[in-house]
């Protein structure tokens, strides 16, 4: 979508109206099968820049392959804190770091009661046990450490588990105020059923993982009702928002969720840098993105933030979440104050 809004605006104009080509590539959720298509992208495809990936576990080689090959290479959706702080010099992101969502994830804790909810004083970590979830779970530790807040569980378990019975059930006997989960798909699917099943009442809270794909909600129905999550696109907190998100569902037929939301902007990201760059020299556009500077008004800028910079480890400077929480079947913006919608507690 955003590919095709650059080039029929006249693509590239440093560059005669170069337009952008989209060369996909698929890791299949596998670290070994994102570095062979890392590699083909580089040797093969001979691509300017990539854009990717989704699961932090596929981002650590992945990126590590990119920085051989001296592609500059943006991180659109994986949030492992480790993957930006290994020193490489073509490596950016454009997403939060796990340990951001952990840190909001506390402070909407700490704000609950003053919005009606229950005072918060316990939690349970429910989360998956690849880089994802161990990068959010050890931010949680932290953060609730820092605000007096008592961890009664940290339950691991493994993305792929087709039961998790055993694991929910813990987290119920530990009784915390609040269930704090870092999930994907099917295992946050898992965890709603089970967790109705055993008449568990606590709000869940997740780290922007399962919770925020569409399929979620489609395949739970009232079962997905009251549970939080945080998003980095919220569809009602802007005209800009509104009008994007209405563009992405007339063309695709859902809403636009924070990882289309990135990738979208990954890629005016990348078109910002090679107008300044003029060139698709990989150790140019390298230096562009490094020094890019992206102002709200005046850019594309969807992310809510005034500008999009990078901080020298080539991490985004600043990319505000949104706290939601399912009601009648879509988000409601509960979060930072003030917001659209009103916290339900079951």
């Amino acid at each position: 979508m955003a590919v095709e809004e650059i080039n029929a605006a006249g693509g590239i104009k440093s560059m005669g109206g170069a337009k952008l080509t989209l060369v996909e590539a698929d890791s299949q959720g596998k670290p070994d099968v994102g570095i062979s298509e890392i590699t083909r992208l580089c040797q093969q495809d001979n691509v300017t820049a990539i854009l990717g990936t989704y699961q932090s576990s596929v981002a650590l080689p992945a990126t590590q392959t990119a920085e051989r090959f001296q592609t500059p290479m943006l991180i659109t959706t994986a949030v492992a804190d480790a993957i930006t702080q290994k020193g490489y010099k073509y490596i950016f992101r454009i997403c939060d770091l796990a340990s951001w969502y952990a840190r909001d994830q506390i402070t909407f804790c700490k704000a609950m009661e003053s919005m009606g909810g229950p005072k918060v004083t316990t939690v349970a970590l429910l989360h998956e046990d690849t880089d994802f979830g161990q990068s959010t779970s050890a931010g949680q530790l932290k953060y609730a450490a820092e605000q007096g807040i008592k961890v009664v569980a940290n339950v691991a378990y493994a993305a792929s588990s087709a039961d998790l019975t055993t694991q929910v059930s813990k987290v119920k006997a530990a009784n915390p105020d609040v269930v704090l989960t870092t999930t994907y798909l099917n295992d946050s699917i898992l965890i709603a059923q089970e967790a109705k099943t055993l008449g568990m009442t606590q709000l869940f809270f997740d780290a922007a993982g399962g919770t925020v794909d569409p399929q979620f909600i489609k395949t739970l129905g009232a079962t997905a009702e009251n549970w939080l999550t945080e998003i980095e696109f919220s569809t009602d907190s802007s005209q800009l928002a509104i009008d994007l998100n209405a563009a992405y569902k007339a063309k695709y037929g859902d809403n636009m969720t924070g990882n289309g939301m990135d990738g979208y902007q990954g890629v005016y990201v990348l078109a910002k840098a090679l107008e300044d760059a003029g060139t698709t020299d990989k150790a140019k556009l390298r230096d562009a993105i490094a020094n890019v500077k992206m102002v709200a008004g005046t850019d594309r800028v969807v992310i809510p933030t005034k500008e999009i910079t990078f901080t020298s480890d080539g991490e985004i400077t600043s990319a505000p979440l949104y706290v939601v929480q399912i009601q009648k079947g879509v988000f409601q913006t509960l979060f930072p104050l003030p917001a659209p919608g009103k916290l339900i507690v079951p």
